[in-house]
């Protein structure tokens, strides 16, 4: 089913390392998501910039947050691709449309489980969008963790938001050169997740992952073969580059 296009304003945009993108924008009509949804931007195709194209973006604050201060997305600009010119010329006051609300990649509440989140790069987005929200704050959960990967300090987007929210959380930097201490680990989110402690209670906690398909195929198979943990304790959305991207209509 297509979903509704809203008009949208830009409100803020923010460039951090690594071409990540920080995105703010306001609807004319505000929707509503589920924490961890995604939205489709509309884009002109840089080879033929009469035709329109949809390029799917996580939703990287949850809904009381968005309706407060906008709606926001976390890109990564790829070289070449179809939406990184076109991020170099938006500006506060721009217009832009988007199609809302997708996804199934949201929050399960199960009473007396913990919730350990693993996001690399910016598959933090929809993971930022669950831990923020007031849906993880009502939930039963007995704890919550979170493994965030990126290659260096400088790609770091919302450094210190997941702890603020009572998420403890490490993150793995796969290109640091130097010693680091914690929450700082030298390699990548698998590395930690091969490296928690022989306690940690496996079997009782739901597992969120977003990123790039092989560090979600490796942690499943640490989560699985290493630890048993069941089918219905993973949830799991990979992040494709664009020209794979399933479009949104």
């Amino acid at each position: 089913m297509a979903g509704r296009i809203f008009r949208c304003q830009i409100v803020d945009v923010k460039r951090i390392g690594g071409g990540i993108v920080l995105l703010r924008f306001s609807p004319q009509i505000a929707f509503d998501f589920e924490p961890g949804q995604f939205v489709s931007l509309q884009v002109p195709n840089k080879d033929n910039p009469e035709e329109m194209l949809w390029r799917a973006y996580s939703l990287a604050n949850p809904l009381e947050m968005a309706r407060r201060h906008g709606y926001e997305l976390c890109i990564r600009q790829v070289p070449g691709g179809q939406a990184g010119a076109y991020l170099d010329k938006l500006k506060p006051g721009n217009w832009i449309n988007v199609r809302a609300a997708y996804g199934e990649f949201t929050l399960r509440t199960r009473a007396g489980r913990g919730v350990c989140l693993i996001g690399t790069g910016t598959g933090i987005a929809p993971l930022r969008s669950i831990a923020l929200s007031e849906k993880i704050q009502r939930a039963d959960v007995a704890f919550a963790v979170a493994i965030l990967g990126f290659r260096s300090f400088e790609e770091i987007p919302y450094a210190g938001e997941f702890e603020r929210a009572g998420v403890a959380t490490t993150y793995a930097l796969s290109r640091a050169e130097e010693k680091l201490e914690f929450p700082f680990y030298k390699g990548r989110v698998t590395d930690v997740l091969r490296n928690l402690k022989p306690d940690f209670p496996w079997a009782n906690t739901d597992f969120y992952m977003c990123g790039n398909g092989e560090m979600i195929r490796d942690a499943i198979r640490i989560l699985q073969s290493g630890h048993g943990v069941k089918d219905d304790a993973i949830v799991a959305e990979a992040f494709e580059p664009a020209s794979k991207q399933k479009q949104v209509a």
